[in-house]
């Protein structure tokens, strides 16, 4: 299990020197908009790889007028304190970001900070899920098998660079064949694996979500279902070559690959009968909230991972259902909370010990 002691930023975004420790359970930032809440839980979801919550160009999160940023926390992790550093690099006019634990940035030591620290993510803009685009969605399933499954970025990218990579050859006017044939082979080896995590995954939070619904007095039946309609006629691997073997020149005229998991979507079905588009911005975040109940539980309980959990303006629209939502996921789980409002006093509901923090950058 990891633990966030504390956290130190320099020259961070609208920061130019501030540190604050933290408490094992429930930590609570609250300030006027701009103040710099998100930016506290955007540095702490960068001890990890990736860029973040906000999966923001490294050069933007650097002051302005600075050089360079510096994040320093003590992590804990299996009763170990680590000292975690984070800043930029640049090479070449490029910047690229840099972690060391325990001043090492060997490929093990980024390894076992990987594997050992995990993240649930809660962004304002979730309220609206199902009524924004279906890329959103599968970042957001993706997101949810990341927090599970630390290499899956890994597969994400390579499949991506194989798209762009055939989509290159397509708009040659003359080329090699056997190469074409080899990425179109890797793009389907991929694209499979991609569609069978992803199915397997809601598959696994809907058999959850109706384990927890009695528990949790659910406002209504909840069912994720993915969208593909190539996926949903069984596709296999000689099916998938050969859709991709004769949609070339298709594909070379719409100047990208129709087929594949990036078309893919992901629906909520509502009590059997609607779609969660349906649903008032609210309801929404019940949905949400409903997931990541479920995701929770799923890394706790079946991957022996407990995540930290970061939730931006976790309290707007948040009626009385949702509170308890949220309540039971904070009494359930021995897990650590970040959780950000703009007033205090939208946090009174909550029982458990917690620390407060008003947030001011300086």
């Amino acid at each position: 299990m990891a633990i966030l002691n504390n956290i130190k930023l320099k020259y961070f975004r609208n920061f130019k020197n501030y540190e604050i420790s933290f408490d094992r359970k429930l930590n609570i930032f609250f300030g006027k908009n701009g103040c710099g809440k998100t930016n506290i839980l955007e540095a702490i979801s960068l001890i990890a790889k990736g860029r973040g919550i906000r999966n923001t160009n490294i050069t933007n999160l650097i002051k302005k007028k600075e050089d360079n940023f510096l994040i320093n926390s003590n992590l804990e992790i299996q009763n170990n304190l680590f000292d975690i550093k984070i800043f930029t690099e640049n090479k070449n006019n490029k910047y690229k970001k840099v972690i060391t634990i325990n001043d090492d940035l060997s490929k093990d030591s980024l390894e076992f900070l990987n594997e050992s620290i995990s993240y649930l993510i809660f962004l304002p803009e979730m309220e609206r899920l199902f009524q924004a685009s279906p890329s959103f969605r599968r970042n957001f399933l993706d997101r949810l098998i990341f927090s599970g499954k630390n290499d899956y970025n890994r597969l994400i990218n390579k499949y991506k660079y194989t798209l762009l990579e055939r989509n290159k050859i397509l708009q040659n006017n003359s080329f090699d064949y056997n190469w074409l044939n080899q990425i179109e082979k890797e793009i389907c080896f991929l694209g499979l694996e991609i569609y069978q995590l992803r199915n397997n995954h809601l598959n696994s939070i809907n058999k959850i979500l109706n384990f927890l619904k009695n528990e949790h007095k659910f406002q209504f039946q909840l069912e994720m279902k993915l969208l593909d309609k190539n996926f949903n006629i069984s596709l296999n691997f000689e099916k998938y070559l050969k859709i991709l073997h004769d949609s070339r020149i298709s594909d070379k005229q719409f100047g990208g690959t129709k087929i594949g998991p990036h078309r893919s979507d992901i629906v909520a079905i509502i009590d059997n009968d609607f779609e969660a588009s349906l649903l008032s911005t609210g309801q929404q975040k019940t949905v949400v909230l409903m997931i990541l109940l479920a995701q929770c539980y799923h890394l706790i309980n079946y991957k022996n991972i407990q995540p930290i959990l970061l939730f931006d303006e976790i309290v707007s629209h948040l009626d009385n259902f949702n509170r308890q939502l949220l309540l039971n996921m904070i009494n359930k789980f021995e897990i650590q909370f970040f959780l950000t409002g703009t007033d205090k006093d939208l946090f009174s509901f909550v029982s458990t010990n917690s620390q407060f923090y008003n947030i001011n950058a300086t």
